[in-house]
């Protein structure tokens, strides 16, 4: 993962200018929506699930369909995932994922399936 170089004013200001976010994420240690309805979400979900991933993925490829804000694509690359694919049909939730694995220095690609209509 890459050291993060910019400063958490200028973080914080681009986090908020990605706003809304769904994904309430840690980001330069700013968290992306601190009072999200479902508390933090997706991260508490994540907990209660993630015995069941393999802790190392390597040469695996992952696919995260409806991916928002990258949240579990960034989790399958902490996981030495060889390659991961996020798709969302909001490019909303793309550029913020897009955002959220540059400042965590994950190399994961986002994009929106062939015939999206947003």
């Amino acid at each position: 993962m890459v050291q993060q170089t910019k400063d958490r004013t200028v973080i914080a200001q681009e986090i908020a200018a990605l706003g809304p976010w769904f994904h309430n994420m840690r980001i330069g240690g700013i968290e992306t929506a601190p009072g999200h309805f479902l508390g933090d979400y997706p991260a508490v979900k994540w907990k209660a699930f993630r015995h069941v991933v393999p802790e190392d993925l390597e040469g695996r490829s992952v696919l995260d369909i409806g991916c928002n804000a990258g949240f579990y694509a960034q989790e399958m690359k902490r996981r030495n995932a060889g390659r991961v694919l996020g798709i969302d049909s909001d490019p909303h939730y793309l550029r913020q994922a897009k955002f959220a694995a540059e400042q965590a220095g994950v190399d994961s690609k986002h994009g929106q399936p062939v015939g999206s209509r947003r």
